[in-house]
C-alpha cells in the first residue's frame, strides 16, 4: 500500500514538473513583454511600445476608485471617474511630457495556455519624481506569429494624495 502510495505521488510530481517545464517558455516571454513596456515608457520610445500590442488602437480602460473619484467630483461635479484612450494617445502623452516618466509593476500574475493568456499587476506611474496614480491593471494577451501582443488594458486608478500607497516600493 506505501509502495502504491508512493508512485502515485511520485508520477502527480512527475506530471506537475513537466507541466511547469512546458509553461517556462510563455511564463518567460510574457514577463520579457512587461520588461518591454516597463522601458518603452521610460526611454518613450513610441515604435517599441507600439510593437507590443494587437493594434495601434488598443483600448485602455480606466475606473476610478470612489474616492479618488469624490475628491475630483469635488471641484468638477460632472466628472465621471472612467478614463479611455489607446495605447498609441497613452505613449504620445508620455513622449511628449518633458518630465520622465516611470511605471513600476507589483505582484506580477501571468496565466497562460500558451495561445492566449492574462498579465495582471499591482502598479505605480511616476512622472517627474512624483507618483500620480497607484492600482491595477490586467492586460488581455495573444501569441499570433510566435509574438504575444497585448489586446486590451483595464485598469483602476488611486491617487496617492487621497489613498496611501499599498506598496513599501515607490514611496
Amino acid at each position: 500500500m506505501i509502495r502504491f502510495i508512493l508512485t502515485l505521488v511520485l508520477m502527480f510530481s512527475l506530471h506537475l514538473t513537466c507541466f511547469s517545464q512546458e509553461q517556462l517558455p510563455a511564463m518567460n516571454d510574457l514577463s520579457t513583454l512587461v520588461s518591454e513596456f516597463e522601458a518603452s515608457i521610460e526611454t518613450k520610445d513610441s515604435s517599441r511600445f507600439k510593437k507590443l500590442f494587437f493594434d495601434d488602437q488598443v483600448k485602455f480602460v480606466g475606473i476610478m476608485s470612489s474616492a479618488t473619484e469624490m475628491s475630483i467630483k469635488k471641484d468638477f461635479p460632472e466628472f465621471e471617474g472612467v478614463a479611455v484612450s489607446t495605447c498609441s494617445q497613452f505613449i504620445a502623452d508620455i513622449c511628449t511630457s518633458e518630465k520622465p516618466q516611470k511605471e513600476h509593476f507589483y505582484k506580477i500574475n501571468i496565466e497562460t495556455d500558451k495561445s492566449i493568456g492574462s498579465v495582471s499587476f499591482d502598479y505605480s506611474f511616476i512622472s517627474g519624481t512624483k507618483m500620480i496614480q497607484w492600482g491595477h491593471e490586467h492586460w488581455n494577451v495573444v501569441k499570433i506569429g510566435g509574438e504575444w501582443l497585448i489586446t486590451d488594458v483595464i485598469y483602476s486608478i488611486h491617487v496617492p494624495d487621497v489613498e496611501e500607497f499599498p506598496h513599501d516600493e515607490g514611496k
